[in-house]
């Protein structure tokens, strides 16, 4: 039976005592991600506003507007791929402190690079079918969010596993949960509207409890998969 209050306060429980590595990891993905980020929203409106400065607008250069909507779009797959990368390496830390009772050390998140490939090709595959299903309408795209929403913890615990296969798992461990999944992300909105009182200073706790909240419905969500028979323990092993 799906819990969130019980993944909730277990979550505090494991963490308690272990935040360091946590927080260190939470610090350097938000750090990455939010220049990243900005990095191309700050490139276009100078690149626009340089355009408008030195032509007349009655012969608008359409050569520059190309050119910064084709350099837009390579620096945002370039965003999602480092996002892929940085996904399956700090959903690794909270799968390793799920399994253990001691800390777990900051080289772990540094090693979780090493499945970046994974991480890559992960984070376009979940793109695109969200971006295809989200067509349609928003709802299905929702629905599907929440359906393959556990793909990168499959990864980072199963390293023989590849991308196709966990989006196939994470379907099958998602049905008839996906509601419970969207409820409990609601829950976190009170936490999040408190961080960014803070200017977001909160988010370095909320991010990590919010994040072994989930890691611990994940694991329950696969071990009623296998006591059901819809998967196997083989069906973890390989590809």
């Amino acid at each position: 039976m799906f819990d969130r209050r019980s993944y909730k306060q277990l979550a505090k429980r494991q963490l308690k005592g272990r935040m360091i590595t946590p927080i260190l990891a939470t610090l350097i993905v938000t750090f990455v991600l939010t220049i990243l980020n900005l990095e191309p929203m700050e490139n276009s409106f100078r690149q626009l506003n340089s355009s408008i400065d030195n032509v007349e607008l009655i012969n608008y250069d359409t050569n520059i507007y190309y050119q910064t909507s084709k350099s837009y779009n390579v620096i945002s797959l370039l965003i999602t791929a480092i996002t892929g990368i940085l996904a399956i390496a700090y959903c690794r830390i909270f799968i390793l402190l799920q399994k253990t009772l001691k800390v777990v050390p900051f080289a772990e998140f540094l090693r979780g690079f090493s499945y970046w490939l994974k991480g890559v090709l992960g984070i376009f595959w979940f793109s695109l079918w969200i971006m295809i299903w989200s067509l349609l309408f928003i709802i299905p795209g929702i629905v599907k969010l929440y359906a393959y929403s556990q793909m990168f913890f499959i990864l980072a615990e199963n390293n023989k596993i590849g991308v196709l296969k966990a989006m196939r798992i994470s379907k099958i461990i998602t049905k008839g949960y996906k509601a419970d999944l969207f409820v409990m992300s609601l829950s976190f909105i009170g936490w999040l509207f408190l961080s960014c009182l803070t200017f977001g200073i909160l988010n370095i706790w909320v991010l990590p409890y919010g994040m072994m909240s989930f890691t611990n419905a994940y694991t329950d969500l696969k071990n009623i998969a296998l006591k059901t028979g819809k998967l196997s323990i083989e069906d973890f092993q390989s590809n």
